[in-house]
């Protein structure tokens, strides 16, 4: 009998291990999302090496590939808008005898701006690229350069072609949502060796700029050179995070600066919110402006700080390979912290606060807790999300693929981007909201 149940015994363990390998081979092969993604990127293949016409079009396949297997919108069949641009792409690369990484760069940048989807994008990868030594930046309709001996001046032409031109170039290759991000985009890396060559601009020889000064209408055409990265662009010395307390004022100011969910913010948060109730605090603000994103928990940290027992998260969907999981949108209950500061929120945000940062003040604003200041941000509340990093066989671009969608807690909302309470200039974001608290 022993013997009987020894067998049994073994004969159920063997089977438990073939069904566990069954069913982690097919995870692996079929569901992981992960699957053939890379942790780091290596240096794209140079813009100009010469590829093989069959070559770029397999690259151009292997990115359309895991878009159908990793991209929600893209679980059935390709969304008709992307499918055409892909079979024109592909069928011209597939006829060319030579076709250099810049024009397959472009190419693939066509296809996927196509999904409006601003986290799904290609890029050439380098960490060698060479600036102009200016920085621009919008004002109203216009580029103007930021700082330095051209403060001020209006950008007529770049390389000889009109600023309007070239934004027109850099639209339909480029991958976004709204047109706020992609203005905010093509001023923040129109200055970057690649990105000129990438709306055609030669950058094998001197870029000249033509300009005119702001006060008395004068042109000036200049060329300069592009030169190495610690030349051309300041160096970031800045932690992620700042605060201060106007014990004074009852002001409290905290600033994120990219959305990193660690010991160190937890810390941070509860150091401020401990200096907020030893100083008398009644009003924070929390600046978001020029945050690119990160980890979405930060917001939901801070929420523990707040007087709320549950709060409402919205919809997602997720994508596992041939499976859609949709979690259900509801009440979240919220794990508060000691001490709860109970008076006045304000959110700063700008154009350029993007993705997590985005929901972190939608998740404030649709849940009523907080008055956003300032410019709309990058990318609608409802959109797709959460990246997956690849890269092409032969030219060696990098490029992400979005495999969620996300909903905006407040659905009623969910065609909208997120609309400041106060919109105005990002710049005067903080002085407004001063300016609204001390009227109080």
């Amino acid at each position: 009998m022993k013997k009987k149940w020894i067998k049994h015994i073994k004969i159920f363990l063997c089977v438990f291990v073939i069904c566990t390998i069954a069913l982690y081979g097919a995870w692996r092969i079929w569901f992981d999302p992960y699957r053939g993604t890379v942790s780091t990127f290596e240096q794209s293949e140079k813009l100009d090496t010469v590829l093989t016409g069959m070559q770029a079009a397999e690259d151009l396949e292997f990115i359309v590939n895991c878009l159908q297997e990793r991209h929600p919108a893209c679980i059935s069949v390709l969304p008709s808008a992307v499918q055409n641009a892909y079979e024109r792409e592909y069928a011209e690369l597939s006829e060319s005898t030579e076709v250099t990484v810049m024009s397959l760069w472009q190419s693939a940048s066509r296809v996927l701006a196509c999904l409006d989807d601003a986290h799904t994008m290609v890029r050439a990868y380098y960490e060698d690229t060479k600036f102009l030594p200016l920085l621009f930046s919008w004002e109203g309709q216009h580029l103007i350069c930021s700082g330095g001996e051209f403060d001020g001046y209006t950008v007529n032409k770049i390389g000889g072609v009109s600023v309007t031109q070239l934004y027109e170039r850099f639209q339909e290759k480029f991958s976004y949502e709204l047109d706020a991000w992609a203005r905010h985009a093509f001023a923040s890396r129109i200055n970057r060796s690649d990105y000129l060559a990438f709306v055609g601009i030669d950058i094998g020889q001197e870029v000249e700029i033509s300009l005119k000064r702001q006060n008395d209408g004068s042109l000036v055409n200049k060329a300069f050179a592009l030169q190495e990265n610690e030349i051309a662009m300041p160096v970031e010395t800045e932690t992620f995070y700042d605060y201060s307390v106007d014990k004074e004022y009852g002001i409290g100011i905290f600033t994120l600066r990219r959305c990193i969910f660690d010991k160190t913010y937890k810390t941070a948060l509860k150091d401020f919110f401990t200096s907020v109730r030893d100083g008398g605090v009644h009003s924070v603000i929390v600046d978001l402006r020029g945050n690119p994103g990160g980890n979405s928990l930060v917001a939901n940290e801070f929420l523990r700080y707040l007087p709320v027992e549950s709060y409402q998260v919205g919809r997602s969907t997720v994508r596992f390979g041939p499976v859609i999981w949709e979690n259900q949108p509801g009440r979240q209950k919220n794990q508060q912290a000691e001490y709860v500061f109970s008076g006045d929120v304000y959110v700063l945000t700008s154009t350029d606060s993007f993705s997590a940062a985005m929901d972190f003040a939608t998740l404030l604003s649709d849940n009523g807790l907080c008055t956003v200041v300032g410019e709309i941000p990058g990318n609608m509340p409802s959109s797709y999300g959460d990246v997956l990093y690849f890269q092409t066989p032969n030219a060696l671009l990098a490029f992400t693929v979005s495999y969620k969608y996300f909903m905006r807690p407040d659905e009623s909302k969910s065609n909208l981007p997120l609309l400041p309470d106060v919109q105005i200039s990002a710049n005067d974001a903080l002085e407004e909201a001063l300016r609204l608290i001390h009227n109080d």
